[in-house]
């Protein structure tokens, strides 16, 4: 659809642009006679042509990857739009005053041309002003969406954790391994309940971070596999091979407890066929594996946890989480971030 308003708008900025060059305190402003006519419809022409050829510069040249909330960027558009600027100026004023008006009849001179290209440039340089406006005005809309997704990503996160830390079904099962204990080994069970208030606390905690030092994450892990290691023992294994140079990277929080958690969930193991998780670095992801034995009634998943992870990443990194699905192994693969883009 042809963007009508825009155009007339660009019709009437090419009257006004015929209007100041053609201005003087001797003659009269418009006499409309043949001249005059010819003459204006030309300034309109290459005014729009101008402003057209400015606007497709922009999207060739890619001005929009350019911030122009910073004044040296925004002296760079202008340098690069004048640079295409001067020359069409230039072409424009030379056939205006050396081919449209001997065509006419009409008398012509060089400082005639030297007058009109100055204007040109400086009615040039008014558009320029108004593209760069548009520009930014566009990347103030569109930062301040990013914001807002930002904001919704995070809430969203907040939300998951939140859910993640109040898990009706681990806590009842806690709390199940905490009675047999009291009952069974006393001692026991209060290293237990420690354990299992330590890690909520931790929770607590970090329920406001979306992402967390490898280094912390083991912390709450060892407790949290400890929880585990007490109710289901020698059937479940987890093995944790993770470099010292590595603990200082980034992943999102919780994301190794769920992960470990869905293992758990999903899978069946017995003493005799143990379920066997590792953790450990390869080519820059930490890499979370399990054997894949999928239990006959198979629990509801809904993939938030793993979704949410996705979107951690997606704030962070142009990094993507790797999921590998086969016959025999589960692996989901987390990029190692070195540093964090929102803190």
């Amino acid at each position: 659809m042809i963007p009508i308003k825009k155009y007339l708008n660009r019709l009437f900025v090419g009257f006004l642009v015929y209007a100041f060059i053609h201005l003087n305190f001797k003659d009269e402003l418009f006499t409309f006679d043949l001249v005059d006519r010819i003459m204006m419809v030309y300034t309109v022409l290459i005014t729009v042509i101008i402003w057209e050829m400015l606007d497709w510069s922009i999207v060739r040249l890619r001005i929009e990857r350019y911030s122009l909330a910073r004044s040296r960027n925004i002296l760079r558009v202008v340098a690069l739009l004048t640079v295409i600027l001067f020359p069409l100026v230039v072409a424009a004023s030379a056939v205006s005053e050396y081919v449209v008006k001997p065509f006419i009849a009409c008398p012509y001179s060089d400082l005639e041309f030297y007058r009109n290209a100055l204007m040109g440039q400086v009615v040039g340089w008014l558009i320029i002003s108004s593209v760069i406006f548009k520009v930014k005005l566009r990347q103030e809309r569109q930062m301040n969406h990013d914001f807002a997704m930002v904001q919704k990503e995070l809430l969203q996160t907040k939300y998951q954790n939140l859910k993640n830390q109040v898990n009706p079904h681990f806590l009842f099962n806690s709390f199940s391994v905490l009675q047999n204990l009291i009952e069974t080994d006393p001692q026991k069970a209060s290293v237990f309940l420690e354990k299992l208030s330590s890690m909520y606390r931790f929770l607590l905690e970090k329920r406001d971070e979306a992402m967390s030092s490898i280094e912390r994450e083991l912390e709450v892990l060892d407790v949290y596999v400890y929880l585990l290691k007490t109710r289901h023992e020698d059937r479940l294994t987890i093995d944790i091979d993770i470099p010292n140079e590595n603990l200082k990277s980034y992943v999102p929080s919780l994301s190794l407890q769920m992960l470990i958690e869905n293992a758990v969930k999903h899978n069946r193991f017995s003493n005799e066929e143990p379920l066997i998780i590792k953790l450990f670095i390869e080519d820059d992801y930490l890499v979370v594996k399990n054997q894949l034995r999928k239990k006959g009634a198979t629990p509801s998943s809904t993939r938030i946890g793993l979704e949410n992870i996705r979107n951690q990443y997606s704030l962070q990194s142009d990094r993507n989480v790797i999921v590998v699905n086969d016959e025999k192994f589960f692996t989901v693969k987390l990029p190692v971030l070195p540093g964090l883009r929102l803190a």
